[in-house]
């Protein structure tokens, strides 16, 4: 190891280098050189900012932000411990500006200790905007990212507030023409209540750069009604249910589009237009019925309020009955006639399901003649007779009895 040390001359290169450094450190001590050193982006403090406003109504658009490059020269001891933010960079809007524009303003670059001295700035000014303070209201608009779902509809949104007013540089708010509220509607499939924040576009729906635009308000609640439309068939019922199987309803329309609240729009399946008494219906029988629909439900525009149904019984039949159930009603009677009913029983014919014509029996089956006696003269006369039959059949043909006017002198 000895021998290698002694080989390479290890003593003597150590021994250069702290020599070295000993004359360094005492040049620099003593003699301590002039160096010059760059400092780049130092930010520009401004002052007179909000005499700006105060005196003129006027804002900052731009400059706020600006920032230098300064050289500094000076002794290299000091220069060793300077640092960026040391160094302080002031402009003064006072009194340079009075009316809007676009500024070169000078600054001043302040060193920490005497000594130092700056050599080059760059740029040598800053350049600042400013303009007039204007305020007015905006109309609040609201645009949804997505289409209703298949099946669902959005309708106007309402919104807490319905303007807002804004306040900024003249020419910024000479753009500004609306305030829009983006609302995620994607899969939306119910009414939402929410806060939403804002931005302002131009005429043509552009965003504005809004950084220098204060407002009254930052958000704004909007509520996106949500609807469920559906179509959903018409319905009738029958009573007695028992006869319902040989009645057939044709409705016209068969179905309608109905739209409300999606939770209760969901659970119908169809509309009940009310029920037919088929012991009352002939075949081809037609009714009108108004379409009622559940609360919180409508019917959605265009459709129509109501259904024609037109009644078809399967089993339509005929059957003729011979009644004894024959009655006279004098409405103008004669005392001093006598009126004799010489028509004993009558073949009547009525049509009906074949179900009904089976149940009954000619003892449900009566007639009744209207007559005024007072008018009549003696002698024989044929009487139009009114055939009363159960509920549901219909009576085939027209009627009449003989009857006959005495008087005695």
């Amino acid at each position: 190891m000895k021998d290698w040390m002694t080989k390479h001359d290890v003593f003597t290169k150590l021994l250069s280098v702290v020599a070295a450094v000993i004359l360094w450190s005492y040049f620099m001590g003593i003699q301590n050189p002039t160096r010059t050193l760059e400092y780049r982006d130092i930010s520009v403090q401004l002052t007179g900012v909000d005499e700006l406003y105060n005196s003129y109504s006027l804002t900052l658009v731009s400059g706020a932000d600006a920032t230098v490059d300064v050289r500094v020269s000076g002794a290299s001891n000091r220069l060793a411990t300077l640092t960026a933010s040391q160094i302080k960079v002031k402009a003064d809007l006072t009194d340079t500006i009075t009316a809007p524009g676009t500024y070169e303003i000078p600054y001043h670059v302040i060193l920490p200790e005497s000594g130092m001295t700056c050599v080059r700035r760059s740029p040598e000014t800053i350049t600042v905007v400013v303009d007039r303070m204007e305020s007015k209201t905006v109309p609040v608009t609201v645009r949804y990212s997505d289409d209703a779902p298949e099946g669902y509809v959005f309708e106007e949104a309402s919104l807490s507030r319905d303007a807002v007013e804004i306040t900024g540089p003249e020419t910024e708010m000479d753009r500004v023409s609306a305030a829009v509220v983006t609302v995620d509607t994607k899969d939306m499939r119910q009414t939402t209540t929410d806060n939403y924040s804002y931005h302002l576009v131009d005429k043509d729906g552009e965003t504005v750069d809004a950084n220098n635009i204060s407002r009254n308000v930052t958000s704004i609640t909007v509520t996106v009604p949500v609807k469920r439309v559906k179509t959903v068939p018409l319905e009738v019922t029958f009573s007695p249910e028992d006869a319902a199987d040989d009645v057939t309803a044709t409705i016209s329309p068969k179905e309608v589009e109905i739209i409300g609240d999606p939770q209760t729009v969901e659970s119908i399946d169809s509309i009940a237009l009310g029920a037919i008494n088929v012991n009352t219906a002939e075949n081809g029988d037609t009714y009108e019925f108004d379409i009622n629909v559940p609360t919180s439900v409508s019917l959605n525009d265009g459709q129509p309020t109501t259904a024609t149904v037109t009644i078809s019984i399967s089993d339509a039949a005929t059957r003729q009955f011979t009644i004894t159930d024959i009655s006279l009603d004098d409405t103008n009677r004669d005392e001093t006639a006598e009126v004799t009913l010489e028509t004993e029983s009558l073949e009547v014919t009525l049509s009906g399901s074949r179900r009904l014509l089976d149940s009954i029996d000619a003892g449900d089956i009566r007639a009744v003649a209207e007559i005024a006696s007072l008018d009549l003269s003696d002698g024989q006369h044929t009487i139009g007779a009114t055939i009363i039959s159960p509920d549901g059949s219909t009576v085939i043909g027209t009627y009449s009895v003989t009857v006959r006017i005495s008087r005695t002198s």
